[in-house]
């Protein structure tokens, strides 16, 4: 109740829209515009990374399938990644460029996935999970031609966590790659951002509180683009306690600049490590 109540008076106070869903994997869940939909953003990329899976699953896609960036065909602006900023051909496996996708957001890398698994094919697994509110919205990540990339709700971004935390999609194995892959995540900044600083250094190590982190952000905004902000976070959290699931996605603020004092950022950060703080006081659950 009071954790819920601190929740609720953020939101209350907060100039945007804030929606949130948080599950302990006990029974306990918390849910504050939990089905709106929204924008994804870059957290589309994991629904991406589910089709690769899939189809390697299904013998349709290997591993070291070799994907080329070409800069004169594939070039796209702005957004975020670093093979934009290379100039020669560059050749990688597609579990690499499935990478680059995710650990650093790169959006040349998701176009390069996007055309080699296929746009109808993704939504289709999308639907085929059970994601009925969720969609890939752009055939490329190119903010010249499209000003959104996808849909989706705080509830269902969770629910693709806990599908994949629990085993119950693809195979075992597979939930366990993706979810190695997701734990390397370089941009979490909203779900770290208020979790002491002890605490995250101390990461990973034997006698750690904080165990892991495999999640996926995102975020759209700036000075020329036509849309609604947004800033989106969401993943596993594991603990020396258990782990829990959450899924952040803010919007409608007017705060439009990529800075780490966004008022988003911080928003969801605030909320981020109060559900941390509860569920580390309560020994491993949501109270």
């Amino acid at each position: 109740m009071y954790l819920k109540a601190n929740i609720q008076k953020k939101i209350n106070n907060f100039e945007g829209q804030i929606c949130l869903y948080a599950n302990d994997l006990k029974g306990n869940i918390i849910g504050f515009n939990e089905n709106d939909v929204v924008e994804t953003a870059s957290c589309i990329k994991v629904f991406i990374l589910l089709e690769y899976y899939r189809q390697i699953n299904d013998g349709l896609k290997k591993r070291d399938d070799i994907l080329v960036y070409k800069p004169k065909v594939d070039y796209v602006e702005n957004g975020s990644g670093v093979l934009q900023y290379l100039s020669n051909n560059i050749s990688m496996t597609s579990k690499n460029m499935a990478t680059f996708m995710i650990i650093v957001s790169d959006n040349i890398a998701t176009n390069l996935m996007i055309e080699y698994l296929g746009f109808e094919n993704i939504n289709t697994t999308i639907k085929k999970y059970g994601f009925v509110n969720t969609e890939l919205l752009a055939l490329k990540l190119d903010f010249n031609v499209y000003n959104k990339i996808g849909i989706t709700t705080a509830k269902e971004y969770g629910m693709l966590f806990e599908k994949l935390y629990n085993k119950e999609i693809l195979s075992p194995e597979l939930c366990l790659e993706i979810i190695e892959i997701l734990s390397k995540q370089t941009k979490n900044d909203m779900l770290t951002k208020k979790i002491p600083l002890n605490v995250l250094d101390s990461k990973g190590s034997d006698d750690a509180i904080l165990r892991f982190i495999a999640s996926k952000s995102g975020g759209l905004g700036g000075e020329n683009f036509i849309t609604d902000n947004c800033r989106n976070d969401g993943g596993i959290i594991s603990t020396i306690y258990g782990d829990y699931i959450i899924s952040v996605f803010i919007n409608k603020f007017n705060d439009k600049y990529f800075y780490s004092d966004n008022i988003a950022t911080i928003a969801g950060g605030e909320i981020s490590n109060m559900i941390f703080d509860n569920f580390i006081c309560n020994l491993g659950k949501l109270d």
